[in-house]
């Protein structure tokens, strides 16, 4: 550690000076746009707001540790992507709660269907045949389950990753790959989960901006996995020095992190707009369809009034 530190001389103190720069910015418009969300979204949206906009400032902490501390970039990288997963999750639920509720979804769209010809998994010509659900509580539920499957997949595989990287980090270095095929499937088939739902009730939350939410909170993914994807290429490829004890290894993961960084903070800037706008409360289609029920049976109670008939 201390080798590292003394390598990376005076451009490490500019690097580590801005990173913390970076994360307290990111930090301070998170506790901005929390304000804000507590104070004006729809009471039941708030809790999972909350938790959709925590993703920037704990990637923006552990990207930042694994600046610091180059052996945390296993850790990093796996806080990172479960971090992602969950928000993914969060945010699902977050669609359901600005309808009302799972009950108020079916009646939204009860007069829908399903369209399962979707992107990533279903968007080819050949899933022309696939049918047009008609929507249930229990089809919802299905689509809820396909996005939960998300944290807990890739949970487990990264425990396991980072369990051979604490026996041995060539064993971490082999399995890699072999995993892959496991995380990417589990990644389209809760994105399709997320981007089924997000069509079925377009319509009905045109004003809540949930497309950019969800292209803002996809990006951290996107741009965590390419760019990881083009360090380890440029590992491969010999385009990094290797001036000891910083091997090409390590200069791949500093880069990464620092552009990682402000990207996040660019995404956080974009997400803290999106959020702060007004978004109209649903639920209240919900009460307005309870009364219009208890009007009907209130009418249908109403009996002409019975003559009076005398009695000898």
């Amino acid at each position: 550690m201390r080798e590292y530190f003394t390598a990376i001389n005076v451009p490490g103190i500019t690097i580590f000076t801005l990173g913390g720069f970076a994360v307290i910015l990111v930090l301070i418009l998170y506790v901005d746009t929390l304000n804000y969300i507590l104070k004006n979204a729809p009471s039941k949206a708030k809790t999972h707001t909350a938790f959709v906009l925590s993703v920037y400032p704990v990637v923006s902490i552990v990207t930042y540790c694994a600046i610091i501390v180059p052996r945390a970039q296993l850790i990093a990288e796996a806080i990172t992507q479960g971090c992602f997963m969950a928000c993914l999750y969060q945010l699902f639920c977050l669609m359901i709660a600005y309808c009302g509720g799972e009950a108020q979804v079916v009646r939204l769209v009860k007069d829908k269907h399903v369209n399962l010809q979707v992107g990533p998994c279903c968007c080819y010509p050949c899933c022309f045949i696939l049918p047009k659900l008609t929507i249930s509580k229990r089809r919802i539920q299905y689509l809820r389950l396909l996005v939960l499957q998300l944290p807990v997949v890739q949970g487990l595989v990264y425990l396991m990753l980072l369990v051979m990287w604490a026996e041995e980090e060539s064993l971490y270095t082999v399995n890699y790959f072999y995993f892959q095929p496991i995380v990417l499937s589990s990644i389209f088939c809760g994105i399709w989960g997320v981007i089924t739902t997000m069509k079925m009730l377009s319509e009905h939350l045109k004003d809540h901006y949930i497309q950019g939410k969800f292209f803002v909170l996809q990006l951290v993914l996107l741009l965590a996995k390419l760019q990881s994807l083009l360090g380890r290429i440029a590992v491969w490829a010999g385009w990094l020095p290797c001036k000891p004890p910083i091997n090409p290894t390590v200069y791949a993961n500093l880069i990464y992190n620092c552009t990682m960084l402000w990207e996040v903070l660019l995404l956080c800037s974009i997400a803290r707009v999106l959020y702060q706008r007004y978004v109209p409360d649903l639920s209240s289609t919900k009460f307005n369809y309870a009364q219009n029920i208890n009007v009907i049976s209130l009418q249908k109670q109403q009996v002409p009034p019975c003559e009076t008939v005398g009695v000898a």
